[in-house]
């Protein structure tokens, strides 16, 4: 069959006649059956038509029925059986989406495309035909994010043999839950139907993403339209459809935001995205007219400073560097992979130290009008320089760097490959470091920082004796940075680490610095605030009395969501460390509006530092530290949701492969393995371990500890879990012990276990996985080891759980006041056993139940049902008494996000730094990390930080005893050293590379690896000498002006611009003094008058007097001849923005 009668069959279009109506039936042939359809659905919307109107019918998929009358639909009644299977753990609670294939997300053809992305061969008919496949421009970031926001299923009028290739070779993510091909579609007047009724899911929680109308007619309410695609390259409709996605992830039932959002529009059902009654593709469109520029929606990270009331963008290069005469607007859109749905944007207005106090204010009406455009979720932030917030900080992983100057510096930010250039920088900070120009002078430095001086082809890294390994790796690397990103990774870098043995630095630092006189000081240590000054919270709230808003205290921690009203707006004071603002979703305008003008009156009221960290934000889109200052937190999208059924769920869908092909899943669910593994146990006796007899394995005493050893395999890798198990009752000795040999046994595994500390009663769903719900634990011993000690004459125990991987079953005091109605109890006498079900229990804790018996009763067994006691049960339990007897309530569903922090406490008490949008790039080896997940606590120790590994479980329990939401001391504590960490804690970072340490330089080798000195100290003194030749030609050949505007920095006195060495200088006056009588022998040297003209207009660098700076030739002509060429003085040329300048320049031939 020739490709002609194929493509002919296929009703395949090239692409200059996409849009040609189709007006005739084209003849079928025996390929016409295979795929659906090949062409663009063109499909025009009847005149007038709204959101949410039915379009006409379609005699063919992408063709108009004859005749334009509206007409009814009949949707078909839902069949007995569903086409989707239940929904799994994984997608539990999200909504379902169902994506097209065909000119969707790739175009197919069996012509033979030279840039096909895949050639499927397909069997029609016993003859082999290739397919040649196109994928859509960014079909693999659509498809990675509406995998981690909804439930996906590919659902194609194509054949399978076609389709299922084609998904293999797409879907390399396991994206889609499920295939669904033509034989799922309703054959309706002649096209095929998707029939989203047929689903099994809730339809008000479905959407479908097609290109063509006549697939989802029975539900045009519920689709998200698209563009037919061909080949366009350029095409970004899948990327521009991520945000409105994410925003429809939130929402309660999909109709309201697709009526609010989607239009019919000639030429093809297509969606439009508005913001604020604007929009493109690609960006979001602001109001020009009051400031606000154009945003680009697939950047993460926007920063604009503030010139003349206007946002002046900042070139991305350009990125952490902010001079601190300014002030600029920070915007961060969280673009992940994996961010949490509903995490709100952050804006940043950020204040350098010098800025004047009139543009200290300007950012923060731009900061509202910025609000207002984007909608959604926002975060306000308030920063000032040197006291950013961790979340501000973040954005920046080399480190932020503070530059001398004001607007004409500014405006130039930073100018790549310019070399004549001597700057000192010193570095400090934490994991995530800032650098500060400082005096150029040896006055600057001290014996704990970090400082680089940069002489422009040459970078200099001089760490103090007392400079932390962790600091001295971080200020590399943004040294590094900076040398890559300034002068295009050209130039040279070398560290001082030790004086003596880098005599040839020294003495390079030594001609800029002169020689140092004395020892150095100590370093002025950082104010930061501990754990126990953070947990001081108090809650205010904002009310308005006649015509004023007054500030009154309402609460102190432990605070309750249910304290913030949706009518009212409130104050949080963390201490003085933060201060956040809450702004009810109904709280009136003038209260929403003084928001951050209250915020700043409460710091100053309070006798706050200047700099206290402020953030505002709205109902609905809190921030991750905000919300962990509450007891609990159930986010408005979690509220409705049903999870009381994970336990069922758990049991029937648990799968060992996919919870370590996706760790997110077993981080959630808190599970390494299914408990399959081989297990060993050994208790605590006289502060040895004695091992438990494997068919005792499960019995636990509460005045013991124990250790309990899992051993499963991951990968095909031998995996160890050490659970450390400490009874209430446990001595202070005993739990010592309990340390003491699981330190031994770490030993013995050479540190490859991952160490989990576990409270009895807080035990973790692994941890009762293991014992297949035939954990008991005993008030004393258990029957085999009570070594002739007399049975107690009666023995209550709780059965709690539904499943074997959620039940624990514990002694209580024998007691009528110990039962509850919503549980199972086991009453023990001496002569019989009491089963009693509480009128709350559910048949699942029935049945565990009666497996649990066998374990401790031998006697025979009497169920009994609440109501129906014999008088004997009521007699073994000392008689009746009140107990609970209402139905529990579900568990609260927190809505807490993971978060990590870098722990330290070099000087003092425990100082936890906050890592916002963390990943592993953050873990380093010198690094004690903490994780808390809010269900358990992750300590994370590097390769280099052991030292700190007795200290770090102290630190959890501290970070427990003093977080100021009243957390549980008992909350489990994971101790993981570096490479061997458990898919628990893999799966709360977005990626991770288990090779990435091993493939990574540490810093030794890094500064190894670097080049050292140059060849002789000759060549680097002499552009010392060249750098101050052309720096400051001299009096004779500029004015003043011309000399000031060659300095880096615009805060220079007169004197400094005078030629020749200060007083006092040392060193550095012999290295001056050699540059003035290298200039004074200069053959060129002329007097006052500067250099002819012509020897410096359109002249190449080589045929430049000798001296003469190529990029400043201009500042070397007199007086005279500058103004009649520029047609301005010196002084107002050098006034000019730097892009100006070099504008005239290139016109002038100065350039």
């Amino acid at each position: 069959m020739k490709e002609e009668e194929l493509e002919e069959g296929l009703g395949v279009i090239p692409a200059s006649q996409c849009n040609v109506s189709l007006k005739k039936q084209r003849s079928r042939s025996i390929l016409s059956s295979f795929f659906c359809c090949f062409r663009d659905y063109n499909v025009d919307a009847p005149p007038g038509s709204s959101p949410g109107v039915l379009p006409p019918l379609v005699e063919e998929n992408g063709g108009l029925q004859k005749g334009d009358q509206r007409q009814i639909i009949p949707i078909p009644s839902p069949p007995a059986k569903y086409l989707l299977p239940e929904v799994t753990v994984l997608d539990y609670g999200k909504k379902c989406v169902v994506i097209d294939l065909d000119e969707t997300l790739v175009h197919s053809s069996f012509k033979p495309i030279s840039n096909a992305d895949f050639i499927v061969p397909v069997e029609i008919d016993g003859t082999i035909h290739q397919v040649y496949v196109l994928k859509r421009p960014h079909v693999d970031e659509f498809l990675q994010r509406m995998g981690q926001l909804f439930e996906c299923v590919l659902f194609t009028a194509s054949l399978a043999k076609y389709a299922d290739p084609v998904a293999d070779l797409l879907d390399r993510w396991g994206v889609f839950r499920a295939r669904l091909f033509r034989e799922s579609c309703v054959f309706h007047r002649g096209n095929y139907v998707k029939d989203l009724s047929r689903l099994g899911r809730e339809l008000s929680k479905v959407i479908i993403v097609d290109n063509s109308p006549a697939s989802y007619i029975f539900h045009p309410e519920n689709a998200v339209p698209v563009q037919s695609w061909f080949d366009d390259m350029t095409d970004t409709e899948l990327l521009d459809l991520i945000p409105f996605f994410e925003g429809l992830s939130q929402e309660d039932d999909v109709y309201s935001m697709l009526h609010r959002l989607c239009r019919w529009t000639p030429g093809g059902a297509s969606l439009t995205l508005r913001v604020t009654g604007t929009s493109t593709y690609g960006s979001l469109r602001m109001d020009t007219r009051r400031g606000l520029p154009d945003i680009e929606s697939h950047r993460d990270l926007h920063i604009w400073i503030i010139e003349n009331l206007q946002m002046v963008p900042v070139p991305e290069p350009a990125y952490g560097n902010f001079f601190e005469k300014h002030c600029y607007v920070v915007l961060h859109v969280p673009q992940s992979l994996k961010a949490t749905p509903g995490v709100p944007k952050d804006l940043h207005y950020w204040v350098g130290k010098m800025a004047a106090p009139g543009a200290q204010g300007a950012p923060g009406s731009f900061l509202q009008h910025l609000k207002e455009a984007l909608g959604g979720a926002t975060v306000q932030h308030r920063e000032v320089q040197g006291h950013e917030s961790a979340c501000f900080r973040s954005y920046f992983r080399s480190g932020i760097i503070y530059r001398k100057g004001g607007l004409a510096s500014a405006l130039k930010h930073v100018e790549t490959n310019v070399y004549n250039i001597q700057r000192l920088l010193r570095i400090r900070g934490g994991k995530h470091v800032s650098a500060t120009e400082v005096e150029l002078s040896w006055h600057s430095f001290n014996n704990s920082d970090v400082f680089l001086l940069d002489l422009g082809r040459m970078m200099i890294q001089w760490n103090g004796p007392k400079a932390s390994a962790a600091r001295k790796a971080r200020g590399l690397f943004l040294t590094h940075s900076l040398r890559d990103r300034e002068r295009g990774g050209r130039a040279q870098v070398s560290v001082v680490d030790d004086e003596a043995e880098a005599t040839d630095l020294m003495e390079i630092m030594e001609a800029v610095l002169g020689r140092r006189v004395g020892s150095l000081h100590a370093a002025m240590p950082s104010k930061r605030m501990n754990q126990l000054q953070k947990a001081n919270v108090h809650l205010y709230q904002v009310c308005q009395k006649s015509k004023d808003l007054v500030v009154q205290e309402l609460s102190t921690c432990p605070l309750t969501q249910d304290l913030l009203q949706e009518e009212n707006c409130y104050i949080l004071d963390q201490g003085g460390f933060k201060i956040y603002v809450w702004q009810g979703r109904r709280a009136s305008l003038q209260e929403r509006g003084a928001a951050f003008r209250r915020a700043l009156n409460f710091i100053q009221a309070k006798g706050y530092p200047s700099y206290t960290s402020v953030e505002v934000m709205d109902d609905g889109a809190e921030s991750a530290g905000f919300k962990q200052l509450f007891r609990s937190w159930s986010g408005q999208q979690r509220k409705n949701k049903n999870l009381s059924g994970m336990g069922k769920l758990l049991q029937v869908k648990l799968d060992v492969g996919k919870l370590h092909s996706q760790p997110e899943l077993a981080a959630q669910l808190r599970m390494v393995d299914d408990a399959s593994g081989s297990v060993q146990i050994w208790c605590i006796q006289d502060s040895r371990r004695q091992p438990v007899d494997p068919k005792h394995h499960g019995q636990l005493c509460a005045d013991s500890c124990y250790l309990v050893l899992y051993t499963y395999r991951r990968m095909g890798l031998v995996q160890h879990v050490l659970y450390l198990w400490q009874g209430l009752q446990a001595t202070a000795h005993e739990i010592s012990a309990l340390r003491g040999n699981a330190e031994e046994l770490d030993l013995w595994y050479r540190g490859a276990l991952v160490q989990e500390h576990v409270t009895m009663g807080s035990e973790p769903p692994h941890f009762l996985a293991i014992f297949q719900g035939q954990l008991v634990i005993f008030q004393g011993h258990p029957r085999h080891s009570r070594k002739g000690q007399p049975a107690p004459a009666v023995s209550l125990f709780h059965i709690q759980g539904t499943d074997s991987y959620n039940t624990r079953t514990m002694e209580v005091p024998a007691r009528a006041s110990a039962l509850n109605s919503s549980d199972v109890f086991l009453l023990v006498t001496a002569n019989l056993c009491y089963l009693w079900f509480g009128k709350g229990c559910s048949g699942d804790q029935r049945e565990m139940a009666r497996t649990v018996v066998t374990i401790i009763c031998r006697e025979d067994m009497e169920i009994v049902l609440e109501g129906q006691e014999p008088p004997n049960f009521w007699e073994a339990l000392g008689g009746r008494a009140p107990y609970p007897s209402n139905k529990r309530p579900p568990e609260d569903v927190c809505d807490f996000q993971p978060r990590l922090f870098e722990c330290s406490c070099q000087a003092g008490p425990l100082v936890l730094t906050e890592v916002v949008f963390f990943s592993q790039e953050d873990l380093d080896k010198y690094d004690v990390m903490l994780l808390d997940a809010w269900q358990e606590i992750f300590l994370w120790l590097g390769a280099a930080a052991s030292e700190w590994k007795q200290e770090a479980v102290a630190w959890g329990q501290e970070y427990l005893k003093t977080h100021p939401a009243g957390r549980s001391l008992a909350t489990p504590i994971v101790l993981v050293r570096q490479g061997h960490e458990p898919p628990t804690f893999i799966g709360w970072f977005c990626t991770w590379d288990p090779y990435k340490w091993s493939n990574t330089q540490s810093y030794e080798e890094v500064v190894a690896g670097d080049p050292g000195a140059v060849s002789t100290i000759s060549e680097i003194t002499a552009e010392i000498v060249n750098f101050r030749l052309s720096r400051w030609p001299g009096n004779d050949r500029a004015g003043p002006l011309a000399l000031r505007a060659l300095k880096s920095s615009e805060d220079i006195s007169e004197s400094e611009l005078e030629l020749g060495p200060r007083a006092g200088t040392g060193s550095r006056s012999t290295v001056s003094s050699a540059s003035s009588s290298s200039y004074q022998s200069s053959p060129q040297s002329l007097g006052s008058g500067g250099l002819p003209r012509e020897q410096l207009r359109h002249q190449a660098v080589e045929d430049l007097p000798e001296g003469v700076d190529p990029a400043h030739k201009e500042a070397y002509l007199s007086d005279s001849d500058f103004q009649d060429i520029f047609g301005k003085s010196k002084e107002e040329f050098y006034s000019m923005a730097k892009w100006r300048q070099q504008q005239e320049k290139q016109q002038l031939g100065f350039f």
